[in-house]
């Protein structure tokens, strides 16, 4: 068997450790990520100066390096549990947390300082240590069965792989040969995990971004405005159903192959609405006019539509027309009414006055009229209910 410097596998397990200390750490900062990701990044942290103190057994000495080493890594696996506990809904204390890490610490102390025994110091701990990690492992299983924690599924072999290698370091008791290679299989197991966490964490946001994709397409094909995507060309991209009711081929719900952005603003543009236009209100509808459009068009089925048009960053267009043939018939009925009301009023022999609810005058009555102007405050259509009756109250 080649062997293999201890002191290089140390700092390279650390690095690998480090790596998975910092992903764990940029998991706990996605929105939905649980505050197991917290623990673990603590507890990795652990193993990274973990590791790190080991390789300076060359110049501390043996017992110094051993006792650091195992108690770091007992109070990792502990950090691991308390991460564990807090995904399947229990939370540990304060006093809990301190208790067991004070437990595995004066542990490590005797067995290296009081009475120098390797066997009871490292194999009560490396089991602590690759329960911790076996139980990370099926913690995840189960959560991710569940669905409620990231896509970490790819990381579930590693973690239990790792359990297993920490359960066989007693093996290296008797061989110390193989102390760099089981350095060595933790090192390669926590990059294979920090590779698999982000990895699933990257199939999350493509998933969650497909969703909210998909969540939105449903939310504009339902929507009964006219709505339509178009690129930097003017070709169409995308349209929901009412667009295509009205643009899309004959018998399909797909586009007019010829129908570009261009094509269907000068279209739109051709019936704008005359009142707009005598008003002064249109706004230029070409492509490369400004960034945002509006304006209304009246279409030969006596349809009238609110156009409105705006420019995406890549440079692309959204149309926007809202059928608003209704809201038009209202305020010509609303208009009509008033005419009728100011024209019955006129016709009739007393001072009648109509006040909206904010006070201000609606209609009245050429009488009333004549008969408020007797006095020194002529009625205009600024005059409101209450300045009206002070103009009374002072005759």
């Amino acid at each position: 068997m080649p062997s293999l410097s201890l002191t290089t596998v140390l700092l390279g397990s650390g690095l690998s450790c480090a790596i998975l200390c910092y992903v764990m750490a940029q998991l706990r900062r996605l929105p939905d990520a649980p505050a197991a990701f917290g623990w673990w990044s603590l507890a990795f942290a652990l193993g990274t100066l973990r590791f790190v103190w080991r390789s300076l057994q060359p110049w501390i000495g043996l017992p110094p390096a051993l006792f650091g080493a195992e108690a770091l890594q007992a109070s990792a696996a502990i950090l691991l549990l308390v991460g564990v506990g807090r995904l399947i809904g229990f939370h540990p204390g304060r006093l809990v947390l301190a208790g067991g890490i004070g437990v595995v610490v004066a542990w490590a102390a005797i067995f290296v300082f009081v009475r120098f025994d390797l066997v009871l110091l490292s194999v009560p701990l490396h089991f602590l240590a690759g329960g911790a990690l076996v139980a990370t492992s099926v913690t995840l299983f189960r959560e991710h069965r569940r669905r409620t924690v990231l896509n970490l599924n790819l990381a579930v072999p590693p973690f239990a792989l790792w359990g297993l290698v920490e359960f066989l370091y007693p093996l290296t008791l008797a061989n110390p040969v193989l102390v760099p290679w089981y350095f060595l299989l933790t090192q390669g197991l926590a990059v294979i995990i920090a590779v698999c966490l982000v990895v699933g964490a990257l199939r999350r946001f493509q998933f969650e971004t497909r969703r909210a994709e998909d969540r939105l397409v449903a939310a504009v094909e339902t929507m009964p405005a006219q709505i339509a995507l178009f690129d930097a060309d003017g070709n169409l991209i995308r349209g929901n159903a009412a667009y295509h009711a009205d643009y899309g081929a004959s018998g399909s719900r797909a586009p007019e192959p010829s129908l570009r952005f261009e094509d269907l603003m000068e279209r739109l543009s051709r019936h704008r609405s005359p009142r707009l236009v005598e008003a002064g209100d249109v706004q230029s509808a070409s492509p490369t006019g400004p960034d945002s459009v509006e304006f209304e068009a009246v279409l030969p089925d006596g349809r009238t539509f609110t156009v409105r048009r705006a420019t995406t960053p890549d440079l692309g267009s959204i149309l926007v027309a809202v059928d608003i043939s209704a809201q038009i018939k209202r305020e010509r009925e609303l208009l009509q009414s008033a005419r009728l009301l100011r024209g019955t009023l006129d016709v009739v022999k007393i001072g009648i006055a109509v006040f909206a609810t904010d006070g201000s005058v609606v209609a009245r009555s050429k009488r009333f009229v004549q008969a408020i102007e007797l006095g020194e405050s002529p009625v205009t259509k600024e005059m409101t209910f209450d300045s009206l009756l002070g103009v009374l109250s002072r005759r």
